[in-house]
């Protein structure tokens, strides 16, 4: 499994990156832009990310608007299958639920501190653990 995190906070990336040691190759950006530049080059050269963890709060653009963008340029690729994403963020809200989970195109949504067991529960429930 490949899997792309995004957050803006070194430890948050870290941490991601334990909790998916032995399961994934990782591969972090620290901004919305920088996900999707490195979006754009995997689906150029057929190394597609079988995740993404996202940050909602992200300095430039936000994890919302990174998505969609990375939504849309999977959908331009007829033979890329789409990415499992998790939103995953220190927001409880309902509406950023709402936002993550109906209109933004990810597939669950992770609150922070994050707990290893729910973490690998949602790896579990999408088949990207073996």
């Amino acid at each position: 499994m490949r899997a792309l995190i995004v957050d803006d906070v070194e430890m948050n990336r870290d941490l991601l990156a334990i909790f998916l040691e032995g399961r994934a190759d990782t591969v972090t950006a620290e901004s919305g832009e920088e996900a999707i530049g490195l979006v754009e080059d995997a689906l150029r050269t057929d190394s597609y990310f079988d995740l993404i963890c996202m940050d909602i709060g992200l300095p430039g653009i936000s994890g919302h608007q990174a998505l969609e963008t990375i939504r849309k340029m999977e959908a331009a690729c007829d033979s890329v299958r789409r990415a499992t994403v998790f939103m995953v963020t220190g927001s409880s809200s309902p509406d950023d639920m709402f936002d993550a989970l109906l209109q933004g195109g990810c597939d669950d949504y992770l609150t922070k501190p994050l707990m290893k067991q729910n973490f690998v529960a949602l790896l579990d429930k999408y088949g990207l653990v073996s």
